[in-house]
């Protein structure tokens, strides 16, 4: 059958790319993401740049104070993006993302495909080893491989491609032939999700506790230890390949001196609490930064603060499964009731927008549609018609953060004005971990009534914007369907838009996939966020993907 092949950028090409990009940042003194424009509708970045000097930065100790604790090292085990986040400066990927979400080659260099996208022939980098020792090779990449299609592990991301591999065949050292059970056209960029980042053979052998506990990879950083509640350290690797201009096919993924001799991370919730760390110098990094903290952090000259638009869109989900919610009127009054201006404004502080789809404009076959108005009379209307004329009490579960907190508190006031009595329960992530993503047995069943998430598509696709969220294969605990939505003609489109290579079918598909989603109302579409993250005024090139992920490939600390 004959082969087509898509070109990637070598590393190298990829370096100079990026170069490019941060050379554009404004000259006034100000800074910015690289990459990234400043948000519309919000004031460009105003502190000062970090200072210029001779980089210190791998004889330095940083701290990082984050929102949440950690919930698994193990990638496939993983329902979070700071998880994942920290998990791919550990492990690297096949494939990994630029600053825009382009795909580009990590321990692969490259990859051709048959016309069905069935059978995708990758090849590996040469000259690489794993942290233990062990060499990167195809033997390496089919042990990740196998671990990624065995069911019966009851890993989080299971069906993210368990459902589609077939059998993967080694042709020589470098060389792989995968083949899946069916066309799936979104599979290299899934590969580039942080769920596939590649982790040591001898982890895997160990059992999916050692690689939840103890992630060894050939990433920029090595694991040191995790203590639940407290921190998490990771340590630089001097030996990582992509300082190797060589090795990276020219030109190195990163220079000489960026990095730092250790990275704790700090789970702090409070979101004052940050703030003060990072103003006192008790930490070099923070992020997300409290949206209400913002402006005043721009004037503070000992911190740089940076913000861009993400993919991240937050929901009010609900559970299609228990009453009321098992009602498409109830659904949509509670959209009707929530005012998504007013929470861009006052939760968010203006560092958002009003979703449009349940997926964000940078994501792979969006289509935009228009927010339901806010309008409580139809609201009550729609409640009236459903047999709720006086209302109903109903519980919203969500980790317990100063952030959450404030969006739970608006939901609850824009509830009540329509009757609904809203019963807030924060809980600690690993809590809702259990009793939301791995509650077991049918939607109605299960606790879940109401659920505040955001979700990021991180293979920059709409695949995995729709399809874990809304299938009836990802309920809990296989994904997080925590909806329990099913909808027999989204499942068809579903599977269109996943099993075909063909950018026209796929983009009809997803399209409307998303009419019906935004018709069915399962969850509210709320916000698409911007991703706000401060830095130390000496700090430079701390930057977040779009999908929410710290990217510090590059960074450096100044004397």
């Amino acid at each position: 059958m004959k082969k087509r092949r898509w070109k990637l950028l070598t590393a190298a090409a990829l370096v100079v790319s990026m170069m490019v990009l941060t050379a554009c940042g404004s000259s006034s003194g100000t800074k910015q993401s690289a990459g990234t424009e400043s948000p519309p509708g919000t004031a460009e970045t105003t502190a000062a740049a970090a200072a210029e000097g001779e980089s210190v930065s791998q004889d330095t100790d940083i701290t990082a104070a984050v929102r949440v604790d950690f919930t698994t090292m193990d990638p496939m085990d993983t329902s979070d993006t700071l998880s994942g986040g920290i998990q791919r400066m550990i492990m690297d990927g096949l494939f990994g993302f630029d600053d825009d979400m382009k795909i580009y080659p990590m321990l692969a260099t490259g990859y051709e495909a048959n016309e069905d996208a069935t059978e995708f022939t990758i090849t590996l980098r040469e000259g690489i080893s794993f942290t233990d020792g062990t060499p990167w090779d195809a033997d390496a990449a089919i042990a990740n491989f196998t671990k990624w299609g065995d069911k019966t592990l009851g890993l989080k991301r299971t069906t993210f491609l368990s459902n589609t591999l077939d059998h993967v065949d080694k042709i020589d050292d470098y060389t792989i032939k995968v083949t899946l059970t069916s066309p799936f056209g979104a599979f290299i960029n899934n590969l580039a999700h942080p769920a596939c980042v590649i982790m040591s053979p001898r982890q895997i052998e160990a059992g999916p506790e050692v690689c939840a506990q103890a992630p060894v990879g050939t990433g920029q950083y090595k694991y040191v230890e995790w203590v639940a509640g407290d921190h998490l350290t990771l340590e630089l690797n001097k030996d990582w390949w992509g300082y190797d201009a060589d090795i990276c096919g020219g030109t190195a993924l990163a220079d000489k001196d960026a990095g730092f001799k250790s990275i704790t991370f700090k789970p702090v919730g409070e979101d004052a609490t940050r703030v003060a760390m990072i103003q006192s110098g008790d930490a070099q990094i923070i992020w997300p930064a409290p949206t209400e903290s913002v402006e005043a952090l721009k004037t503070d000259s000992n911190v740089t603060v940076y913000q861009g638009e993400g993919i991240v869109v937050w929901y009010f989900m609900m559970n299609n499964q228990k009453a009321p919610f098992n009602d498409v009127r109830v659904r949509q009054a509670v959209s009707y009731a929530i005012n998504k201006d007013a929470y861009v404004s006052v939760v968010m502080n203006g560092l958002g927008t009003p979703a449009t789809s349940i997926i964000g404009p940078a994501v792979q076959y969006y289509k935009g549609n228009d927010p339901l108005a806010y309008d409580p009379a139809k609201a009550k209307e729609l409640l009236a018609e459903a047999g709720y004329a006086d209302g109903f009490t109903t519980t919203l579960m969500y980790q317990n953060t100063s952030a959450n907190q404030k969006k739970a508190e608006f939901y609850k006031q824009q509830l009540a004005e329509v009757g609904i009595n809203l019963e807030l329960n924060g809980m600690e992530s690993a809590i809702v971990n259990e009793k939301v993503q791995g509650a077991t047995g049918p939607g109605s069943e299960v606790e879940v009534e109401c659920y505040l998430s955001g979700w990021s598509p991180s293979t920059g696709d709409a695949d995995w914007g729709i399809r874990p969220l809304l299938a009836k294969e990802s309920e809990p605990p296989m994904s997080y369907n925590m909806c329990y939505y099913e909808n027999d003609e989204l499942e068809e489109y579903i599977k269109a838009g996943l099993e075909s290579a063909d950018d026209s079918v796929r983009k009809e598909a997803y399209a409307k996939a998303q009419d019906i989603i935004w018709k069915d109302v399962p969850m509210v579409c709320v916000s698409l966020d911007y991703n706000t993250w401060v830095t130390g005024s000496k700090v430079s090139d701390v930057k977040i993907y779009p999908d929410g992920a710290i990217n510090m490939k590059n960074a450096k600390m100044s004397k």
